[in-house]
This record gives structure tokens, C-alpha cells and sequence, in this order.
């Protein structure tokens, strides 16, 4: 008899991609930079330990069976995470690899989940971003100081600032 051939559970493996895109506040890690716990050979040194922003973290890739090996953020460049609910996708840009996004498959599945009826997708790589739709609008985060807490609910506080114009 042939083992089990159903897809093994998604994980992390050598990616760690959002240990360097995301900000962890409790580590005092910056955006943009890697995580000194992290290391492609060994995964998170603190995992057992990470803070409860590293716990809270919504990986898309890992969490949705529906995007396939080519979403990882290691392949695709990004790291898609969501808020409000899951009405706003957030695509966080690798800064080395910031037009990634633009690439097939890619480009159109974002802007299909952006003609959606009450679903936001907003494209950032560090300060700037693009909401995507009929018109693409450039927005950029609003500063550090003018981030509401998070409320834990759906939103991981293991992200870069707030949002464009308005918090979003």
C-alpha cells in the first residue's frame, strides 16, 4: 500500500521572510531588517520564547490552502498578510525584490482580489504603497505615533506601521 498522499501542511522551512519584512516592536526590530534570532539553517532561535507579536502573525501562504507553492513569500517576493476582518489584504514587499508583486500570477490574482466588492488591497515596500483598483492611488504609512494599538482581533501588531492616510 502507498503511504499517505495527501499535501503535507504548509511550513515555514528556510523562509522566515516576515522575521526581516515586519517590525517586531517587542524585539525593538525595525521593517526592513533581518531578525538577529533568525537564520536560514535553524528557523527562529526564540520560537518557543517569540514574542506575542511573532505569535499573532497571519501568514496567508501558511493559513490558505488555496495559494500554491508559488505564493511563498521566498518565490513570490511578499508576504501577504490580512486586516479588518480579512477585507484588507496586505501585501508586504520584500525591499530587495519591491516589483515582485508585478509578476504573473501574481498581478492579476492581486488585482482580481482588489475588484472584489468590499476588499482592499494595498502594495507596500517600506514607507510606500499602492491601493490597488480601477485607478491605482499611491498612499504611505502614517508615522509610528499615529498607530493605534492593536485590539488583537484579526490584525497582528507584528506589522510595520500603520497603514496610508486614515490608518488604512
Amino acid at each position: 500500500m502507498v503511504g499517505d498522499l495527501s499535501p503535507a501542511p504548509k511550513a515555514c522551512g528556510d523562509c522566515g521572510l516576515c522575521c526581516k519584512i515586519m517590525g517586531v516592536t517587542a524585539l525593538a526590530k525595525p521593517a526592513g531588517k533581518w531578525c538577529r534570532h533568525f537564520s536560514k539553517a535553524g528557523g527562529c532561535a526564540i520560537y518557543g520564547e517569540r514574542p506575542a507579536d511573532c505569535r499573532v502573525f497571519n501568514c496567508l501562504w501558511l493559513l490558505t490552502d488555496a495559494l500554491g507553492p508559488e505564493w511563498k513569500p521566498t518565490v513570490s517576493g511578499f508576504v501577504l498578510h490580512s486586516e479588518a476582518g480579512g477585507t484588507r489584504l496586505i501585501v508586504e514587499c520584500d525591499p530587495a525584490r519591491p516589483h515582485d508583486w508585478r509578476r504573473e500570477p501574481y498581478r492579476s490574482a492581486l488585482r482580481g482580489w482588489s475588484a472584489a466588492p468590499g476588499m482592499e488591497v494595498l502594495v507596500f515596500a517600506g514607507q510606500r504603497g499602492v491601493r490597488l483598483g480601477p485607478h491605482d492611488r499611491a498612499v504611505r504609512r502614517a508615522s509610528p505615533a499615529a498607530t493605534p494599538a492593536s485590539s488583537g482581533a484579526g490584525r497582528s501588531t507584528r506589522r510595520p506601521p500603520a497603514r496610508g492616510p486614515g490608518g488604512r
